[in-house]
């Protein structure tokens, strides 16, 4: 039995036109001979896929292949014929519809002459450009106001973005793009000479040298705000590059890097700070004076604190970067033991730990035993 134009996309005879669009796309990028460079068993059955396509994406052509089969499209059966069929007749025998449009997109991301043109003097807007910068810690605290020189690119003032005085391509005629032949049936891709602009400049303005625009270095502001951290990006509204054809400027995003403190810990929001303590205020309690990043503040040290313990300070830690207050500050204490060198003191440290044994390690060794 032959082979069917269903049978070559793949889809049953009652398939919708999206199922039979959907078969063929798969099978036009599988066997394109773009991508099958010299091969010929490739480009014979893109040919057939195409063919089928052709008919049956025509909702009258296929009634009548369904209705004759290979006749309706043969010469012996009075209908067209394929065989020797090239792009270029195919067209011509069936109207100036291009079947392969979608399929063009897709491979080699062109379209229309129109589309192109379209897009390629369409307004774009300007990259925006990224600047890293140091920051000291009291900077995370409290903000601060900086002054940076910017490099960016600027519309030309002379040509006002244009480069200069601008003609239709002789090449593409302005359309931006040039047919090229490919295999058995041509392809729009973009024109060589004008880079799809469908201009190019006869005469460059001198002083930008028809790039429309130049480089510049601006003195601009920024304003750090409390609470940033490394890698928070701060966006200055229009300060990137200028756009083309109109188009709207790029941002600026500052890259804070902040450089690590002397004694604060940074942990999200929370502040840390290791505290110093002796083992008699540690044994005994006691006030303390600790220090915050807003000025030193006493806190109460009860009896009995041990190595490591924390006590929190509400709202001294770094200010919430979006508002609505401040992290806490941690007191992390270290106690610290003299060494006892003059015999009297020692005695009396002996007496005071046979009243307070704390290092009870019996359980311990018990547990410790494999």
């Amino acid at each position: 039995m032959a082979e069917t134009y269903y049978d070559i996309l793949g889809v049953s005879k009652n398939a919708t036109q999206d199922e039979i669009k959907k078969a063929y796309r798969k099978l036009a990028r599988k066997y394109h001979p773009d991508l099958n460079p010299g091969n010929k068993e490739a480009e014979e059955k893109f040919k057939k896929i195409s063919e089928a396509y052709a008919v049956l994406s025509d909702p009258e052509k296929r009634k009548q292949y369904d209705t004759l089969g290979h006749d309706a499209f043969t010469s012996s059966g009075q209908g067209y014929d394929f065989s020797n069929m090239n792009f270029e007749n195919f067209k011509t025998t069936f109207g100036d519809f291009d079947i392969f449009k979608d399929i063009f997109e897709d491979l080699f991301g062109t379209g229309t002459k129109t589309g192109r043109s379209k897009r390629a003097s369409a307004p774009q807007r300007g990259e925006d450009l990224y600047y890293n910068i140091q920051i000291p810690f009291r900077d995370v605290i409290f903000g601060n106001e900086v002054e940076l020189n910017v490099r960016r690119l600027k519309n030309c003032d002379t040509c006002f973005g244009k480069g200069g005085d601008k003609s239709i391509c002789g090449v593409c005629g302005g359309s931006g793009v040039v047919r090229q032949g490919s295999g058995f049936f041509a392809i729009s891709t973009t024109c060589p000479q004008c880079k799809g602009e469908g201009e190019i400049i006869y005469k460059p303005c001198n002083k930008c040298g028809g790039k429309g625009r130049f480089y510049v270095t601006e003195r601009i502001k920024v304003r750090i705000p409390p609470g940033v951290d490394n890698n928070s990006k701060i966006r200055v509204p229009g300060k990137g590059n200028d756009g083309l054809n109109g188009g709207l400027s790029g941002d600026l995003y500052i890259v804070t890097n902040v450089i690590p403190h002397e004694i604060y810990k940074r942990e999200g929001d929370n502040l840390y700070v290791n505290v110093d303590i002796d083992m008699f205020e540690a044994a005994l309690g006691g006030k303390i004076t600790v220090p915050t990043p807003y000025g030193a503040v006493n806190i109460n040290i009860p009896a009995g604190t041990q190595p490591g313990q924390k006590f929190r300070i509400r709202g001294k830690g770094v200010p919430h970067l979006k508002g609505g207050g401040n992290g806490d500050l941690y007191i992390v204490i270290n106690v610290k033991i003299p060494q006892v060198a003059v015999d009297e003191d020692r005695k009396l440290l002996r007496e005071m730990s046979k009243r307070y044994p704390l290092a009870n390690r019996d359980q311990l060794l018990t547990k410790g035993r494999l």
